[in-house]
């Protein structure tokens, strides 16, 4: 079933897939216009708003020292359940250490600049990190106008949120985001094989996540599948470089692919 199809059925019965959020909210519309670094300091930041957190990170090119900018101003916004290693993530990869404390976001920036492989240029990279506990539904679309790519994530360790993936996350960022390319994550893959967290989930009879069960619900999104371990820094720079391949290129083709 394609993505618009999909949406249509969830309409179909007068299903809204954010009932808290598409009251309060127009659907935004993705502007097809580039948008400069004069451009994005004038639009304001969620983060500045709710928590005062916009940070430039350490992940800087050499390109960033001379006088031109970058070459391309992108946005990727990473949402999923709460808790499920959203933040590990951005973190693991903007600043290049795994923090070992957990503390909730409420919204959050993080601006890199990397270099995009093919074309050697620079990339003003800009991470939103959402909150995604119950109570910030109505805040979390401010973080969807002008995305440029979306990390659906979920925790490897927890069944239940790959389930509600396709039950409150594929839904919402269908509805603000419909034409907004989506990678699907799968995140503390360091955990699929640890003995304890195997035992913990046969007491409730789970397992983890295998990797065909990532694959199979990407495909019916219509999003690639990738999965890493912050903790262990295996595949985040990959799924880091496989977006801004995207973002730059326009290389949409969702067709799932084997994890990195």
């Amino acid at each position: 079933m394609s993505r618009m199809a999909y949406q249509q059925d969830r309409y179909s019965n007068n299903q809204d897939p954010s009932p808290s959020t598409a009251d309060s909210y127009d659907k935004p519309t993705r502007k097809n216009t580039r948008r400069d670094q004069s451009a994005r300091s004038s639009e304001g930041t969620v983060s500045t708003m709710m928590s005062g957190n916009t940070m430039s990170t350490g992940r800087e090119s050499t390109a960033t020292n001379v006088t031109e900018g970058p070459a391309y101003s992108k946005k990727i916004v990473v949402v999923g359940d709460g808790g499920c290693g959203k933040t590990c993530l951005l973190i693991s990869y903007s600043q290049g250490y795994f923090p070992e404390k957990y503390v909730p976001t409420v919204f959050e920036n993080y601006i890199t600049y990397p270099i995009h492989q093919k074309s050697g240029k620079t990339v003003e990279l800009a991470l939103w990190d959402t909150a995604g506990q119950e109570e910030y539904d109505r805040l979390r679309p401010l973080s969807y106008p002008e995305t440029d790519l979306l990390f659906v994530c979920f925790a490897i360790d927890c069944p239940n949120s790959l389930e509600n993936v396709m039950d409150k996350w594929y839904p919402e960022v269908l509805h603000f985001c419909p034409y907004t390319p989506l990678v699907l994550v799968g995140l503390k893959s360091d955990l699929r094989t640890k003995r304890t967290c195997i035992d913990l989930l046969k007491t409730q009879g789970l397992t983890p996540v295998t990797q065909e069960q990532g694959i199979t619900v990407a495909q019916k999104m219509g999003a690639r599948y990738m999965e890493c371990s912050s903790k262990e820094m295996r595949g985040v720079d990959e799924i880091f470089e496989q977006a801004i391949e995207i973002v730059v290129s326009g290389d949409r083709r969702n067709a799932a692919q084997t994890p990195q």
